[in-house]
């Protein structure tokens, strides 16, 4: 199911407006949804994310600053 949409000005950046029926096949229509973007040979692959994959990512990258929070 191939659907064309426009990018949209959102500030300085671009955006896509995803159509709720969509977000809700996807899980994806709660506050703080998070998503992965993958650069494919065909394109940009979006597709939901697993709280602990940006868990594993966020604690490596901020590990440090973690450990002195936890303090």
């Amino acid at each position: 199911m191939a659907k064309i949409k426009q990018l949209q000005k959102v500030g300085t950046s671009k955006g896509i407006v995803i159509d709720k029926p969509i977000l809700e096949l996807l899980d994806l229509d709660h506050e703080g949804a998070a998503v992965e973007l993958e650069i494919t040979p065909q394109g940009l692959l979006l597709k939901p994310s697993k709280i602990e994959t940006v868990y594993k990512r966020i604690s490596k990258r901020h590990r440090k600053s973690l450990d002195k929070l936890g303090k």
